[in-house]
């Protein structure tokens, strides 16, 4: 027991040691305050931050039928003022830098781009910053996992037997987690 109490106290002096050297260091702004520094700082180009979905419904095939899935939403960002529909049926061309394990498909305004991923229910956006602009070569990132509500559809429906899925909130707001360098398209 008294060896117990002497390695607890020595930790413990250890670890108070250690409180001035973590106290002097920098602290770094979340990502978050990142990117609202740098949207300050330059009223040409305002850096993408939150961003909303609306509308969103997404639509895949039952075993044995060949109808591509269907994803249908409308994106928002007040930051850049971008409003765009964003769209994906089979027939919106893969854009996706050469190596990337998922599919990128663009939005009706090409500066927005997305990833449905089936498997976990989830949507990734992903912004260019600034493409308008000499500075361009950056891109916002974020992923989301809607809440759905799903329902079987039958042979008679438009796209045959699936399940037609619609998003449980009206609005789904999303912040950016990521500021990356931009990948050149590949030919996927």
């Amino acid at each position: 027991m008294l060896v117990t109490a002497i390695m607890l106290i020595t930790n413990l002096h250890a670890l108070v040691a250690l409180v001035p050297l973590v106290a002097s260091l920098p602290s770094m702004p979340s990502f978050m305050n990142r990117l609202k520094y740098l949207s300050s700082h330059d009223d040409q180009c305002p850096y993408p931050v939150h961003y909303k979905i609306t509308s969103l419904q997404v639509w895949t095939p039952k075993n044995g039928n060949t109808h591509p899935m269907v994803i249908d939403f409308q994106y928002a960002d007040e930051e850049t003022k971008i409003a765009t529909s964003c769209h994906y049926n089979g027939t919106q061309p893969n854009i996706a830098p050469t190596g990337l394990r998922s599919a990128q498909y663009a939005c009706e305004d090409p500066s927005v781009r997305f990833i449905w991923d089936t498997e976990e229910s989830s949507l990734s956006m992903i912004e260019l910053a600034c493409p308008h602009t000499p500075e361009s070569g950056m891109e916002a990132l974020d992923q989301i996992t809607p809440r759905l509500s799903c329902v079987d559809t039958s042979k008679s429906t438009p796209f045959g037997e699936g399940s037609q899925c619609f998003s449980l909130d009206f609005a789904i707001l999303g912040n950016f987690t990521a500021l990356d360098p931009i990948e050149p398209p590949g030919n996927n």
